[in-house]
């Protein structure tokens, strides 16, 4: 009978390592705690100290000339794992080794690691091999008829890996079957998890039960980690113990954001019918050209190239026609105007602070502006980079006054070539930060395209600068083409998708839920993309789901029209943009408090329906069109044109309500809908994208507000949407800005609820923490989502006690008392009105708890 080559010949534990040999490899397995362990597998007796790395990466472009890297960032120097070996288990005679409730056990017969969990199975693996010429390993794990995987990182439209061969490699493809931030981990149903400790591409096949999970890296080591939990949040909160916490975001990233090329481009007067033209508020239209230059990868002739002042310019979007309302004898342009960070001279209505300022006139919120350095724009134009920094000091300084960070999206690098004496056109992150005040850095794929540890590098390396030259300031990262750890210093988003086109956006909510379930909570995409632009249903429905997602971008100067929160539109769709925008605003609290939960537990911010109901359906790809904001809200995106009529008024064609003992209502129109069950041709008219509530659900909410400079600290709304079951919530908060949050400094406030149809009581508990400009009295609104008017209203805090009146209290008043009607700060209901009661409380002190009690 032959001998099985992986057959252990021997196996030595001594000291918490267990060393095992076959005939032809080396293995090692350590634990990190009592739920991950480490399994090495060498074909020499040598053992790395470092992961491995790609020594020439292949970048794809993919037909984009904007993908490209400085190259040759390919170094060991960013760690993946930050949380090393410390724990020995217990062992017996048996050869079982118990850590925390699992077993494991390395069968010596056929070298297969078994890991079980109160005597059921929960993985086993077997050894890997390799091949060409010991450069690429394989290995198998288990595969059960009813087990599901999900992660890899950010899987361009698809969340659900059942099924499917899924490349762990960077790609540079954002389109769905692309993949944009690759993660080397995967977690299982059956309880586990694994990360490949590697910087080299990898394919894991969950394409048949029968061959088992197969995983393959182009490495001559094999070094996972095995991760064990008894759900999906604790399998990639152990995926967060390995490589890092996630952060709680600056507040102001949670609003939209709008980014463009400022300082670089030409604005020329054309006509109405030219090709690309765009209305200015000064009633003329003008098209948008671009310098030949190489940082704008255009190095040349393109159709529509023209030649102004002796600088030659290519048009941004649309070749011809073009015909120009001021031009020579030969109708050729006669001048062109500059466009500026600042608006001086007759840059003024082209110029970042003029986009600003529309968007808060438009009374449209926004939080974050990139005006901005990358692709040739810089962001001044005197003659020294001293010059340059002051001009964008000044941009921020008029940002900040309204309310708005500034950031800058990153090309090339982020440090000068002489650190001393930074020459115009260089990046000096330290003083961008520390003397102009810059508080968000976009690592661009120009630069990071190269991905593995390069991409990772870079957001570590900007972290780090932030952190240091930001006087306290928490830094915000957004990259792509990340790895393994990327979430412990940068949020995620998409890459550069097509606008005008309904598939694009179908995709977009797998790709959030991938990168949700593959560890980074803080994920974000373009709204209608980053091309095209011109269809306004299409601009509005996207912008309508993406209001309830962590990170919102306008990318603006690469469509045919303007990327501007739907203003390019008019009306209705400026009407319906600015109700989801300003709603937005009032969810700040529980946006907030649900990042806090991902960093501390693992529950993605962006959640798929099964963590609502598990079973094979909501664990399949065909629920990959809807989600969950936390457990109490789902969104059923309409993301095709069915039924739609020329108003855009449209239906889903079906969506599914999870969990049957759960009741859903509908937040436009109220309507109720038990669980559990399959919603056919459900309306969609086109202010209202299908958006439920679920019963019970306590929802924490502030007044409505445009700037995360304008939040309003003084006030809490809680939104009750009664249930016959108690309600319970703890809402978190901290100063929003700085790192004091990771040093204990931040509050929490539990809320509880109960409705015996009879009376609701609610109870808000007394803060807990505190945190640098806590407001110690804040002014309260309770609201009640129901139509049936109380007998009467009264509240306790402390030892005081008092009935109240009805009347029509507004958020501002000092003064108490209730009123049934239009609930306040509902901005969606000039989409549909919603009915309810107000319950307004007078400034009461955050450390006493307060009972509103309703009686009917």
């Amino acid at each position: 009978m032959m001998v099985d080559p992986n057959a252990l010949q021997q196996e030595v534990f001594q000291d918490g390592v267990l060393n095992v040999q076959t005939e032809q490899l080396f293995g090692r397995l350590t634990w990190i705690n009592d739920h991950i362990i480490r399994v090495r597998v060498s074909q020499t007796k040598t053992f790395p100290l470092y992961p491995s790395v790609i020594a020439d990466v292949a970048v794809d472009q993919n037909g984009d000339h904007t993908v490209a890297t400085s190259g040759g960032g390919q170094t060991t120097e960013t760690p993946i794992v930050i949380n090393h070996d410390e724990y020995t288990p217990a062992t017996d005679d048996a050869g079982t080794y118990t850590f925390g409730k699992n077993q494991l056990v390395w069968e010596a017969a056929h070298g297969l690691l078994q890991i079980t969990r109160n005597g059921q199975s929960v993985v086993t693996l077997h050894l890997p091999t390799w091949e060409d010429d010991g450069q690429t390993w394989h290995a198998r794990l288990s595969f059960d008829p009813d087990e599901y995987f999900f992660g890899g990182g950010t899987q361009n439209g698809r969340f659900a890996l059942r099924g499917q061969r899924v490349t762990i490699a960077n790609t540079n493809l954002w389109t769905a079957g692309g993949v944009a931030s690759p993660v080397p981990f995967y977690w299982s149903t059956a309880g586990y998890g694994l990360l490949v400790n590697t910087f080299t591409p990898g394919l894991y096949d969950f394409s048949t039960p029968a061959h088992g999970v197969q995983l393959q890296h182009t490495d001559p080591y094999f070094d996972v980690y095995i991760m064990l939990g008894a759900d999906p949040a604790a399998l990639i909160h152990g995926y967060h113990e390995l490589t890092g916490q996630p952060p709680i975001n600056p507040r102001f990233t949670f609003y939209p954001a709008h980014l463009n090329a400022y300082n670089r481009d030409y604005w020329l007067p054309v006509t109405k019918d030219s090709a690309g033209a765009i209305l200015f508020p000064d009633g003329q239209w003008y098209k948008e050209y671009q310098p030949v230059s190489e940082k704008t990868f255009n190095t040349g002739y393109r159709q529509g190239t023209i030649s102004v002042n002796g600088q030659t310019l290519v048009p941004n979007v649309g070749a011809t026609p073009v015909h120009f309302t001021q031009h020579d004898w030969n109708k050729q342009p006669a001048g062109a105007v500059h466009e500026t960070l600042n608006g001086e001279k007759e840059s003024a209505q082209f110029s970042a602070r003029a986009v600003l300022d529309r968007y808060l006139h438009h009374r449209l919120p926004i939080g974050w502006f990139l005006p901005n350095d990358g692709y040739g724009a810089g962001y001044g134009q005197t003659d020294t980079f001293a010059g340059d920094l002051a001009n964008l000091h000044d941009f921020v300084t008029y940002a900040n006054d309204k309310g708005v960070a500034v950031g800058l999206w990153t090309q090339e690098n982020l440090h000068p070539k002489d650190p001393i004496n930074p020459q115009k056109g260089d990046r000096d992150i330290i003083q961008e930060v520390g003397d102009a005040g810059v508080a968000a850095v976009k690592t661009d794929v120009a630069w990071v395209g190269e991905g593995y540890t390069f991409g990772l590098h870079a957001t570590a390396d900007a972290a780090a600068a932030m952190t240091h030259a930001g006087h306290g300031r928490r830094p915000f990262i957004l990259s792509l083409d990340g790895w393994a750890g990327s979430q412990r210093y940068a949020s995620i988003w998409s890459g550069d998708q097509g606008g005008n086109d309904w598939t694009n956006i179908r995709s977009h909510v797998a790709t959030y839920l991938s990168t949700g379930l593959s560890g980074n909570p803080n994920v974000g995409a373009d709204i209608d993309g980053i091309y095209g632009g011109s269809d306004p249903i299409i601009q509005t429905r996207d912008l309508q789901w993406k209001s309830f997602t962590p990170i919102q971008l306008n990318m603006d100067g690469w469509g045919s029209q303007p990327k501007n929160m739907g203003l390019v539109f008019g009306q209705p769709y400026e009407m319906i943009n600015r109700a989801y925008l300003q709603f937005k605003t009032t969810l700040m609290p529980y946006l907030y408090t649900l990042a806090n939960t991902a960093r501390q537990t693992g529950a993605p911010i962006v959640r798929p329906l099964f963590w609502a109901e598990l079973n094979s359906y909501t664990l399949s790809d065909d629920t990959g069109t809807e989600f969950l904001l936390g457990d109490n809200i789902l969104v059923a995106p309409v993301t095709l044109p069915y039924q739609m009529d020329s108003a855009g008024n449209a239906r889903v064609p079906h969506l599914y309500l999870p969990d049957a003992a759960a009741s859903w209502q509908d937040l436009f129109t109220g309507q109720r809908y038990r669980g559990g069950q399959t919603l056919a041709d459900y309306p969609a008219p086109l202010g209202q994208t299908p958006i439920f509530v679920r019963a019970g659900t306590l929802l924490p909410r502030v007044p409505v507000h445009l700037t995360p400079g304008t939040y309003p600290q003084r006030h809490r709304l809680v939104t009750y949407f009664p249930s016959a079951q108690t309600s319970h919530t703890t809402v978190y908060t901290d100063d929003g800005t700085s790192l004091a949050y990771q040093k204990g400094e931040f509050a929490t406030t539990a809320i509880q609820a109960t409705d015996d149809g009879r009376r609701i009581i609610l109870t808000i508990n007394p803060v807990h923490g505190h945190f640098q400009g806590q407001a110690p009295e804040q002014h309260t609104i309770v609201q009640i989502v129901a139509d049936r008017r109380p007998r009467q209203v009264q509240f306790t805090s402390g030892q005081d006690a008092a009935q109240l009146i009805p009347e029509n209290p507004r958020p501002t008043d000092n003064g108490a008392g209730w009123s049934v009607g239009p609930l306040a700060q509902w901005p969606i209901s000039v989409i549909a009105p919603r009915q309810g009661l107000n319950v307004t409380l007078p400034p009461l002190t955050i450390a006493e708890k307060v009972t509103v009690i309703i009686d009917y």
